[in-house]
């Protein structure tokens, strides 16, 4: 259950990059520069370079401000997002619904998953993983939008990069939608 996370308080690696990040709590043009800058003083301040990353914690602090339980609920409703994309991805490559249904509420409700939930600043790591199941569930018919979901997942945690051996796998284990067409875009 996720309902005790979400009346946490600012902790540790939170408070660098949320509650004491002066570039996320005003989008003013300085701000949004500093953060877009891989060497400027928001990359320097989280020793990261993940813009996108920065960029979610700065609209959620527009949103929600200092009030804690609005960044818990972000977070919560970004992996159940993220779960809900695992499903269709593990439905699209001929996994029965049942099981993908089951895979997705596992994931969803798993214990180990509660600390990416509960830490506010984890936001990226649940955020990479909804871009990169989105753009691997584009890739077969949108390939440039997939591409474009790719990136902004790498911009925000560079662990996003799993989708790529994900991707040589479905291709290579012959997925059932456009498996020739993307062997034929990578060479084989």
């Amino acid at each position: 259950s996720y309902g005790p996370a979400l009346r946490g308080a600012f902790v540790s690696d939170d408070i660098g990059y949320v509650s004491g990040n002066p570039w996320i709590h005003s989008l003013g043009w300085s701000n949004l520069l500093a953060i877009l800058d891989p060497t400027g003083p928001a990359a320097a301040h989280t020793a990261n370079y993940a813009p996108v990353h920065l960029l979610l914690h700065a609209g959620a602090w527009q949103l929600f401000g200092p009030n804690t339980f609005g960044h818990h609920v972000l977070n919560v409703g970004l992996h159940a997002l993220a779960s809900g994309l695992l499903v269709a991805l593990f439905a699209r490559h001929a996994v029965p619904f049942a099981a993908a249904l089951l895979g997705g509420a596992i994931f969803l409700l798993h214990p180990a998953n509660v600390e990416a939930v509960a830490w506010i600043f984890q936001l990226k790591s649940i955020a990479a993983l909804a871009l990169a199941t989105g753009a691997l569930l584009l890739e077969p018919r949108r390939p440039l939008a997939a591409t474009a979901l790719f990136a902004l997942a790498l911009l925000t945690k560079i662990q996003a990069a799993f989708a790529w051996p994900v991707l040589l796998l479905a291709i290579v284990c012959g997925a059932p939608e456009g498996a020739r067409a993307r062997r034929a875009r990578l060479g084989g």
